[in-house]
């Protein structure tokens, strides 16, 4: 494929996004699958632990995301996190609650391996803490609302090139800052504030046309950006204070190459579809994969096959779940935020009169 440069209104920005979406979420999922699998089969499954590097990508994601939605656009610190909010909160509340209903009939199936006890108040508020959210993976929500916070208050309300930069600087120092402060990682880990850097710098180098569709590239810059994971991940730095550090250049390699990659992700429609449901997959599939010991333990599977083929029939099952959270559930409440606040705005305007 000939090297060419990929403009901003070309649809293949959308689908490249749509596809790292999809494949950081599938990452997470088979993480935590492998991870039940593994704790079924004494160890015959091997874990997946490469996964959690789906979680830096979302926040590289993220970070270009932001950028790009806000490049050059005058918009109000109000109007910027109500729209931030709007896409965040409806879905995790609502599965929070579902998550709390669950909790109070049968509190072993959430956290049931947990250190701590789930923090419930935590849960809704986002508050950083080292106890469990209702919904675990709540947890990366709360470093998308402080980056959100962090924007606002550095790159708007125009948020111009220079802006981005200073952006990503504040961001930058936050996380080698946050490494003095003493605060246990486990509460909040700084240095991933660095991942989102790294998006916010991708996406202007994307809006600046500087990216260049070219698939040798890509795949080599994701080979290379995955090996590199791989050693940090080995190493434990995946799960340390040093994370950000340690996984950001290489997460920066795949989601770069991701991008790169342009229009081939046209052809990979179920990937698209992923991509499209991502946030409810990411949120939901714990409540189906719980499914996966209740049913090894239901039919009484002991083999390593056998509870492979079940681990993998329930991941499948999850994306399908997911899929349908996200058509009946989370673009519904969605909308119907959007609504609300629109008709509120409306009804103030018309007083106001």
């Amino acid at each position: 494929m000939k090297s060419q440069s990929i403009a901003v209104d070309q649809p293949q920005y959308v689908e490249s996004i749509q596809a790292g979406r999809g494949i950081a979420a599938l990452l997470v999922v088979i993480h935590h699958a492998a991870q039940k699998a593994h704790a079924l089969s004494g160890g015959a499954i091997p874990l997946f632990d490469f996964g959690i590097i789906g979680v830096d990508i979302f926040f590289m994601i993220s970070g270009f995301i932001i950028y790009f939605v806000t490049a050059n656009k005058t918009m109000t610190h109000v109007e910027f996190m109500e729209k931030r909010i709007i896409r965040v909160f409806p879905l995790y509340w609502g599965l929070s609650l579902l998550a709390l209903a669950v909790f109070m009939l049968a509190p072993k199936l959430i956290n049931s391996n947990a250190q701590e006890p789930t923090d419930i108040a935590a849960s809704f508020f986002l508050w950083p803490t080292s106890a469990p959210y209702l919904v675990n993976n709540g947890w990366t929500l709360t470093y998308e609302i402080i980056f959100y916070g962090l924007w606002a208050l550095v790159a708007l309300p125009t948020a111009r090139p220079r802006n981005a930069y200073l952006a990503c600087l504040v961001l930058a120092a936050a996380s080698f800052i946050g490494l003095l402060s003493g605060l246990d990682y486990k509460v909040m880990n700084f240095s991933l504030f660095l991942e989102f850097a790294f998006g916010v710098a991708i996406g202007v180098a994307f809006k600046k046309g500087l990216i260049r569709q070219s698939a040798p590239v890509s795949i080599v810059l994701m080979a290379a950006g995955a090996f590199l994971a791989h050693l940090a991940i080995s190493e434990g730095l995946g799960s340390s204070e040093l994370r950000g550090f340690a996984l950001a250049i290489p997460s920066a390699m795949i989601f770069f190459g991701l991008v790169s990659l342009g229009s081939f992700w046209a052809r990979l429609r179920v990937i698209l579809a992923i991509g499209d449901s991502s946030y409810s997959l990411y949120l939901f599939h714990p409540f189906i994969l719980v499914a996966i010991p209740l049913t090894v333990k239901l039919l009484g599977f002991t083999s390593t096959p056998q509870i492979l083929a079940i681990s993998v029939a329930i991941c499948i099952a999850s994306i399908w779940a997911s899929h349908m959270v996200y058509r009946f559930v989370e673009f519904p409440l969605t909308q119907m935020m959007r609504g609300m606040i629109k008709s509120a705005k409306s009804f103030s305007a018309a007083r106001a009169r």
